[in-house]
């Protein structure tokens, strides 16, 4: 099949704000969000790269689905289409591979009570000041280079902070005045907000993919600082916290379910049983996730003693692969990936296979999701397009085409571009992405 999806419109539609629901993208396919609500509710609780700004999910969700739908996003990220999706009266289920993505999305989407965050601010205060003043040392996860990474002053700070967030916990269990899932999910807020300034006092660029040191930027954090971010996040993240509970209390369709032990390319969800799917897949080749929070997932135990490489090999779109599986890279049924992966594989045979496996990976997915619609449901696909190796990797048009195939079944129901404005996490000037694809695919009815 030759295929081209191409913007017909080139001057963009300047959006701000929600989207709406009316304006026809088969006439007007190029468009320019500009998000007002990136840190609305609890939206902004913790940083994640090339995340989707909430105006775009919302849109999808509210043209392709109704109140009371379930809403499935295979790659949920920090959950974004998941409390959109509850905040337009829909249930949701998020799958992510990754285990602070999991954790984040989980936070976003649970409402705690105001009483129990007010007793928890007055008590993070009492505690963390009581251990200042005893000089006594806390624990600091350990993990290769951590003085490099963080400054001492700043390690111990940190791990104060963590310390006082555990003993919170434990006190409230002991106190028994609200449930064990509450002090839970208290527990879990806070870890979030812990983990949100941990890039920002560490020594590395708070604005790159990979975690890494710069020469040319020198991070002025001094004494307490650590402790006044982290207070000044509470603050925040109270507020917005309150706001969501305050709307999720009126909602009538919220239920949501983060996956455990669900994978993209191998849903443990029953066929025929989802309404729609929204999702926004890692670009290919371009964000390392587990090495953009490795900082994160070491001061929250989430890596389990295993080296980032050995866990960055289940990721969807990986760059931990061996050699001996890029010495001989196979034809697929797809033309424009085949083209593709032979002209990169003539510059670079390791960056053509992680191409084809990401790609492949996909063609998973996109299978997986297939099965579990409903007939007659959407897949919407958010994928940016980028440059490997001086060679514009097409991604949408390469989905679509697996979309469309004998394979899978989809229907191209509709296509539009949007432009992006700021994804917080900088990205190589060649590699970068002018702006995002929304591919709509139907299942058909049988």
């Amino acid at each position: 099949m030759v295929l081209s999806l191409t913007v017909k419109n080139f001057e963009p539609i300047r959006l701000e704000g929600s989207v709406p629901l009316e304006l026809d993208f088969e006439e007007k396919n190029n468009v320019l969000i500009i998000s007002k609500h990136q840190s609305y509710l609890t939206h902004g609780v913790h940083k994640f790269p090339a995340k989707f700004f909430p105006e775009l999910p919302r849109y999808l969700i509210s043209k392709y689905s109704k109140l009371g739908d379930v809403v499935l996003d295979p790659m949920c990220g920090s959950g974004t289409t998941l409390l959109e999706s509850i905040l337009q009266n829909r249930h949701a289920i998020g799958v992510d591979i990754d285990p602070i993505a999991k954790m984040i999305s989980k936070v976003k989407t649970t409402p705690i009570e105001s009483s129990l965050l007010d007793e928890a601010r007055e008590k993070m205060s009492i505690i963390i000041d009581k251990r200042i003043k005893s000089n006594k040392k806390p624990n600091i996860p350990e993990f290769n280079y951590r003085e490099k990474w963080f400054k001492s002053f700043v390690l111990e700070e940190l791990g104060i902070i963590k310390e006082a967030i555990l003993e919170l916990s434990n006190s409230l269990h002991k106190k028994g005045d609200f449930s064990d899932s509450s002090i839970s999910n208290l527990t879990n807020f806070l870890l979030i907000i812990f983990s949100s300034i941990i890039r920002g006092v560490s020594n590395a660029d708070p604005n790159c993919t990979r975690t890494v040191i710069r020469k040319n930027i020198v991070k002025k954090t001094a004494r307490f600082d650590t402790i006044n971010k982290f207070f000044f996040n509470l603050d925040k993240q109270i507020l917005g916290m309150k706001e969501f509970v305050n709307i999720h209390n009126r909602l009538y369709y919220k239920f949501v379910n983060i996956e455990k032990d669900s994978d993209a390319r191998n849903l443990s969800i029953k066929e025929n049983s989802i309404n729609l799917a929204v999702t926004s897949p890692p670009y290919a080749n371009a964000v390392d996730y587990p090495r953009t929070h490795q900082l994160e997932l070491y001061w929250l135990g989430l890596v389990n003693g295993d080296p980032l490489a050995k866990m960055k090999r289940d990721y969807i779109g990986t760059e931990a692969v061996f050699t001996y599986e890029y010495n001989k890279i196979p034809e697929t049924e797809y033309t424009k990936l085949n083209w593709l992966i032979k002209n990169v594989n003539g510059k670079d045979q390791r960056r053509a296979y992680i191409l084809f496996r990401f790609f492949k990976d996909m063609e998973k997915n996109l299978q997986e999701v297939f099965r579990v619609l409903k007939p007659g449901a959407r897949y919407c696909v958010v994928i940016g397009n980028n440059t490997v190796r001086d060679i514009y990797v097409k991604s949408h048009e390469i989905i679509t085409q697996m979309a469309l195939s004998q394979n899978i079944g989809f229907e191209l129901e509709t296509y539009f571009h949007s432009g992006l404005i700021n994804h917080y996490i900088k990205i190589p000037r060649k590699e970068r992405m002018p702006g995002e694809w929304v591919l709509v695919f139907r299942k058909p009815n049988f």
